[in-house]
């Protein structure tokens, strides 16, 4: 009898839930553990967190190990001693060297978020929505040495949802691959499909994102600020600053859509009007139309709940975005 194929998996951001959960769930292969990064102190208190894919795993009852690097000898023993086929790695956060590549007999097996060669490295969903492209996937790859260059299994492709967020498509394109890994496995396993090398044509490089990425500068054109409002939602979120009362907070813009109008000889960051609750901002080019915010120290609310309190007038100025200011010692 031909054993079924046995996966370890390596994951840590949400990206890699769905596809965690189709290869647990399949009666066609064996997951022999997850590996996932270890928890981090986070927030104001800094509680020890797990990454989402561990989240997932604790409470799906998943076996999942906690590993600094998966480049030590002893992981390396570790991972031979539970003979995988395959290792699927997914949104994982670390780079594997070669003992570690060469480990499995059917190779690493890598799901990234764009169609590749295009957006490879770190940011490719983020990058997809401020770029604002029509048409992203999924990409089943070989994994090597270099950076997303491997070898290319399957491509899935999907239009872009015109308005929609980076988190909103993230959610999509992992279900996608979760409803594809299984099969895509078991082909390879099978031998039913060959990768083929990436075109040497259309490498791009998706950058990290930096939460310095996320300050609003007026100046820039409408149409891209609003495009940057859907990219960086949830993290880093697009701020700026506003002088309310006397004292300047920085606010979140979680909703915003865009206008070619400007008012005449209206500067960067100067509020425009104020109707049918909406901020309008006047940019560079075009005009910024604030829908919804968070203003420093509480929770997300409709432009028109902040309006109330922070009594802004028609021809004030909104400020750029900049880091938050660290107490005087």
């Amino acid at each position: 009898m031909i054993r079924t194929p046995r996966i370890l998996f390596m994951g840590s951001g949400i990206f890699a839930v769905p596809i965690l959960e189709a290869l647990a769930n399949s009666h066609d292969l064996t997951l022999a553990v997850a590996v996932t990064q270890p928890d981090r102190a986070a927030g104001r208190k800094r509680v020890l967190t797990p990454t989402p894919l561990g989240r997932y795993a604790d409470a799906a009852g998943i076996p999942c190990e906690r590993v600094q690097s998966v480049n030590t000898p002893e992981f390396l023993d570790h991972a031979a001693a539970l003979e995988p086929d395959m290792i699927v790695v997914v949104s994982f956060g670390q780079i594997l060297r070669e003992p570690i590549l060469n480990l499995p007999p059917l190779g690493c097996l890598n799901v990234h978020a764009s169609l590749l060669p295009k957006y490879r490295g770190a940011s490719p969903i983020t990058t997809c929505v401020l770029n604002g492209d029509d048409m992203t996937g999924v990409t089943f790859m070989q994994m090597e040495r270099g950076l997303d260059s491997g070898p290319i299994y399957e491509m899935h492709r999907m239009p872009v949802p015109p308005g929609i967020t980076t988190d909103e498509l993230e959610r999509t394109l992992s279900a996608m691959a979760g409803n594809r890994i299984c099969d895509c496995v078991g082909r390879i396993a099978r031998g039913e499909i060959t990768p083929c090398p990436q075109p040497a044509e259309g490498v791009t490089i998706a950058v990290k994102i930096r939460k310095s990425d996320g300050f609003v500068d007026w100046n820039e054109d409408a149409a891209v600020l609003e495009r940057k409002v859907r990219a960086y939602h949830n993290w880093p979120s697009m701020s700026f600053r506003v002088n309310v009362r006397g004292r300047v907070m920085s606010v979140k813009i979680t909703k915003a859509s865009y206008t070619s109008f400007k008012a005449p000889n209206a500067e960067p960051g100067k509020i425009t009007a104020l109707a049918d609750n909406r901020i309008m901002v006047s940019c560079g080019s075009g005009s910024l139309l604030l829908h919804r915010i968070v203003p420093e120290g509480k929770k997300e609310m409709p432009v028109a709940d902040f309006l109330n309190g922070a009594r802004l007038e028609v021809g004030d100025v909104l400020l750029n975005g900049q880091p938050e200011q660290q107490p005087t010692p």
